[in-house]
C-alpha cells in the first residue's frame, strides 16, 4: 500500500488540480473568443459578398443604361448586344442575390429595384422600335432622353437606397463584431469565477462542444480572408483612434497604390489632396465621424503616384460597450468613371440643347467652349477655317479667366504652321484626332516657335493634350482644342471619344447655322430685288395702259393685241413680285399686318370685278353671293391677295366652268370665303402638299408656277389668325374654304412700306 495523502498533499493536489482547471478554462475561454471572432468574421463576410453583390446589380444596370444610349444616339447593333449582355448580368446578379436576401428588410428594396429594370427594359424596348418607323436619329434621342429617363432615374435611385441599406448592414456588423467581443470578454471572467468542480466539467463539455465549431470558424476565415483579398473595387480599412491606418486589403492596395507593409501606421491624411490636407479636412472628416457615428461623402483622393481620382467613402466610427472610441472602420471606392459617364450624358444633352438654340456661329462657337471648361478640360481654344483656307482662333476659354488673354496672345501671334508633320494641321488634314496624353517639357520646347512663344506657353501650363478634327462629312471646318493645366489631371481616351462625339455635332450645327445665315441673306436679297423691281414695273404697267388706251391707226389690231398681252404679263410679273415680298418677310419673320376694318363682302366683290375679262377669256362664268355686314379687323391689301390668288387658280385650272366666290358667316364669331371651281381636281395625295412652299401639283401643266401662291395664302390667312382647307376629288373640281375671326386681338400695329407695282391683276 502506499502511504496515505496527507492534508499539505490534500491541498497540493486540490491546488494543482485548480491550477490545471482553471489552465484548461483560460484555454478553452480563448478558444471560445477566436471561435466567436471568426464567426463574427463569418458574418462580415456574408454582409461583404451582399454589398458586392450589389454593386454588380448596379453596374450591370449602369453599363445597360450607356449601351441603350449609344444605340439610340448611332444605331450600331453592339451597342445592342452590349445592352442585353449587361441585362443577363444584372437577372443573374439578381438571382443569386435574391435567396441571399430572403427574409431581410432589404429584400423589398432588391423587388423594387427589379421591377423597376423592368419597366425602363420595356421603355428601352417600346423606343427602339422607332427605327421601324423611320424616325430620324436625332428625334429618338430626344424621345429617349424624354421618356426612358423617368424609369433609369427610378431604377438607379432604387438601387442607390438598396446599395446604402447594404453599406448600412455592413456598418453594423462590424460594430455588432465590437460589442460581441466585449460580450465575450465578460463571459469570459464570468466562467473564471465557477467553481473548480464545475470549471473542470465545463472544461470537457467546452472542449467536445467548440471543436466543430473551430472547425467551422477556421473554413469561414479562410472564405472570409478569399473575399477580402478578392474584393478589388473597394478599399476597406480599419484607422485607430489617432486616425492612422491599422488594417489595409489588397483592394485598397489596387486603388491607391501602398503596399500593406508601406501604408500602416501611416495617417489616413495621405489620401487626401494637398489642398485639403491643408485646410484640415482629414481631422474634420474624423471629427464629424466620431460625432455622427457614420459619415458618407464624395471627393478627390490622391494615389501613391500623385494622380487624382474621385471616391465614394465611408467612414464609420467603431465603439465599445461603454462608447468609448476604438478606431475608424474605412470603405471607399473610385467612381471616377461612373462620373465621368454620368457627366457625358448630361454635357452631350446640354450640348444638344445649346445647337438648337443658338443658330449664330460666333455664339455657338462661345458657348461650345463654355461648355467644356472646367468639365472636361481646363483649356478650350476652336479653330476654325476662313474661305481662303487660314485657320484662325475663333473662342478661348480657361479655367482661370485671367490666363485667357495669354492664351489670345499665343494663339494670334504665333499661328501653327501648315507644313508640320504633327499638330493642328496635320489635325486637319488627316482628318484624324491627336491626342498626348503626357505633355514633357521637352516636347512643349520643341513645339514653341520661338523663347517667347515657350514662356506663353509655360505662362498657361499645358500638361495634357487633345486636337479633333470638326467634320462634315469629308471636309474638315476647323480643330477643337483641349488640354489640361495641371500635372493631376490628364486627357484620356475615353475624353478623345466623347469630345470626338461632340465635334461631329458641333460641325454640324455650325454648318446648318452658315447655311441658315447664307439663306436668310438669300431671302433679304430676294424681298430688297422684288421691292427695288416694283418702281419701274410700275411705271411700264402706266405706260403700257396708256399705249393701250390711245387710238391706233386702222390695221393697228396686233399692235393693240400685243399691248394687252404685256400689259398682263407685267401684271403677272406684279403678282410674282408680291409673293417674292411676302415670302421674304415670312421666311424672316418681319411680316406686319395693318389691320383696319374691313367688309370681307366688298373686298371680294372688288376682286371678282377685276377678274370678270380674265374669267370671260377662260370661259368661266363667274358667281358672286355675299352676305353682309361681315367686317372685321384685317389687313386689306393681304387679304385682297388672298381671294386674288384663289380666284386667280380657281380660273386655271376650273377653265371653260363656273367658279363659284361666296361669303357667309361662319361657326361662332367668323367669316366664311368659298371659292369653288368644276375643274380637273386634285388627289388625295397632293391635297397635304400643295400649302408646302415650292410645291406644285401635279396635274398643273402648263400652269406650273413657283409654288408659292398658296404657301403665302396659307401663311397670309394663318396670321390674321384664321384656317384654310380643301376639298376635293379627281374630276370634280375643288372647293377652297378660308375662315376668318370678325375680332381680332392683339395689338395694332402701323402700316408696313408701300409694296411694288400696282394691286393685284389676274395671273
Amino acid at each position: 500500500m502506499g502511504r496515505p495523502w496527507t492534508f499539505t498533499k490534500r491541498i497540493g493536489a486540490g491546488f494543482i488540480a485548480s491550477l490545471l482547471v482553471a489552465l484548461v478554462l483560460a484555454g478553452t475561454s480563448v478558444v471560445a473568443l477566436l471561435t466567436v471572432r471568426t464567426s463574427n468574421k463569418a458574418r462580415i463576410l456574408d454582409l461583404s459578398m451582399d454589398l458586392l453583390e450589389v454593386e454588380r446589380l448596379r453596374r450591370a444596370f449602369s453599363d445597360k443604361v450607356s449601351s441603350g444610349r449609344g444605340y439610340a444616339v448611332s444605331g450600331d447593333p453592339l451597342f445592342a448586344q452590349d445592352m442585353a449582355v449587361s441585362r443577363q448580368r444584372f437577372i443573374a446578379t439578381y438571382e443569386r442575390l435574391k435567396p441571399r436576401l430572403d427574409g431581410e428588410p432589404v429584400a423589398a428594396l432588391l423587388e423594387s429595384a427589379a421591377h423597376a429594370e423592368l419597366e425602363h427594359e420595356e421603355s428601352v424596348r417600346t423606343l427602339l422600335t422607332a427605327e421601324d418607323l423611320r424616325i430620324s436619329r436625332q428625334k429618338v434621342e430626344d424621345i429617349f432622353e424624354a421618356r426612358v429617363g423617368e424609369t433609369r432615374q427610378r431604377a438607379f435611385e432604387a438601387l442607390r437606397v438598396l446599395a446604402e441599406r447594404s453599406e448600412e448592414r455592413l456598418s453594423l456588423g462590424i460594430q455588432e463584431a465590437v460589442e460581441a467581443d466585449r460580450r465575450v470578454h465578460l463571459l469570459i471572467l464570468l466562467a473564471a469565477s465557477l467553481g473548480l468542480t464545475v470549471a473542470a466539467v465545463l472544461a470537457w463539455v467546452l472542449t467536445r462542444r467548440l471543436r466543430p465549431l473551430q472547425h467551422e470558424a477556421e473554413v469561414s476565415a479562410h472564405r472570409f480572408q478569399s473575399l477580402v483579398e478578392g474584393v478589388q473595387d473597394y478599399a476597406i480599412y480599419l484607422l485607430d483612434t489617432q486616425g492612422r491606418v491599422a488594417s489595409w486589403n489588397p483592394g485598397a492596395q489596387r486603388m491607391k497604390g501602398y503596399a500593406e507593409r508601406e501604408i500602416l501606421g501611416s495617417p489616413a491624411s495621405v489620401f487626401y489632396p494637398p489642398e485639403e490636407v491643408r485646410m484640415g479636412q482629414p481631422e474634420l472628416d474624423l471629427a464629424r465621424a466620431r460625432r455622427d457615428g457614420r459619415l458618407r461623402m464624395e471627393g478627390w483622393r490622391v494615389r501613391k503616384d500623385g494622380t487624382r481620382f474621385l471616391a465614394e467613402v465611408i467612414i464609420t466610427a467603431l465603439r465599445d460597450a461603454h462608447g468609448e472610441l476604438q478606431g475608424f472602420a474605412h470603405v471607399s471606392r473610385d467612381i471616377t468613371e461612373r462620373r465621368k459617364t454620368e457627366n457625358t450624358q448630361r454635357l452631350l444633352a446640354e450640348a444638344g440643347r445649346l445647337f438648337h438654340q443658338f443658330l449664330d456661329p460666333d455664339l455657338t462657337v462661345a458657348e461650345l467652349a463654355r461648355l467644356m471648361v472646367p468639365e472636361v478640360a481646363d483649356v478650350c481654344v476652336l479653330f476654325l477655317l476662313t474661305p481662303s483656307g487660314e485657320l484662325k482662333p475663333r473662342a478661348v476659354k480657361h479655367v482661370v479667366p485671367e490666363k485667357e488673354q495669354w492664351i489670345w496672345e499665343s494663339v494670334r501671334r504665333y499661328l501653327p504652321p501648315p507644313n508640320a508633320p504633327e499638330g493642328l494641321w496635320h489635325v486637319v488634314k488627316s482628318g484624324r484626332s491627336e491626342l498626348v496624353s503626357h505633355v514633357s517639357p521637352e516636347a512643349l520646347a520643341h513645339n514653341a516657335q520661338d523663347a517667347e512663344h515657350l514662356a506663353l506657353l509655360e505662362k498657361v501650363g499645358v500638361h495634357s493634350y487633345l486636337a479633333v478634327p470638326l467634320r462634315v462629312g469629308t471636309q474638315t471646318r476647323g480643330v477643337f482644342v483641349l488640354a489640361t493645366s495641371t500635372p493631376e489631371r490628364r486627357l484620356t481616351p475615353t475624353d478623345q471619344l466623347f469630345v470626338e462625339e461632340l465635334a461631329g455635332r458641333a460641325a454640324l450645327a455650325l454648318d446648318n447655322a452658315r447655311l441658315f445665315r447664307e439663306a436668310q441673306d438669300a431671302v433679304e436679297l430676294i424681298g430688297v430685288a422684288a421691292h427695288d423691281l416694283g418702281n419701274p414695273l410700275n411705271t411700264l404697267q402706266l405706260l403700257l395702259r396708256r399705249l393701250h388706251r390711245m387710238e391706233l391707226p386702222p390695221g393697228s389690231e396686233k399692235v393693240r393685241e400685243g399691248l394687252g398681252t404685256g400689259l398682263k404679263q407685267t401684271q403677272r410679273l406684279g403678282q410674282l413680285l408680291l409673293n417674292l415680298l411676302d415670302l421674304s418677310r415670312l421666311s424672316s419673320g418681319k411680316l406686319v399686318l395693318d389691320v383696319a376694318p374691313v367688309d370681307l363682302a366688298d373686298l371680294a366683290h372688288e376682286v371678282v370685278e377685276r377678274f370678270a375679262e380674265q374669267a370671260e377669256e377662260a370661259g368661266c362664268k363667274l358667281v358672286f353671293d355675299a352676305e353682309l355686314g361681315l367686317v372685321g379687323r384685317w389687313d386689306r391689301l393681304r387679304l385682297d391677295r388672298v381671294v386674288t390668288n384663289l380666284l386667280s387658280n380657281a380660273l386655271k385650272f376650273g377653265r371653260g366652268s363656273p367658279v363659284e366666290v361666296r361669303v357667309e358667316r361662319g361657326t361662332g364669331p367668323r367669316a366664311r370665303l368659298r371659292v369653288r371651281d368644276l375643274g380637273q381636281g386634285i388627289a388625295p395625295e397632293s391635297q397635304r402638299l400643295i400649302f408646302n412652299r415650292f410645291e406644285r401639283g401635279p396635274s398643273a401643266g402648263k400652269h406650273a408656277g413657283f409654288g408659292l401662291g398658296l404657301y403665302i395664302v396659307q401663311q397670309l390667312v394663318e396670321a390674321h389668325g384664321g384656317v384654310i382647307r380643301v376639298e376635293s376629288s379627281p374630276g370634280e373640281g375643288a372647293l377652297f374654304t378660308v375662315e376668318l375671326p370678325l375680332s381680332q386681338p392683339g395689338v395694332e400695329v402701323g402700316p408696313e412700306p408701300e409694296p411694288p407695282g400696282p394691286p393685284p391683276a389676274p395671273s
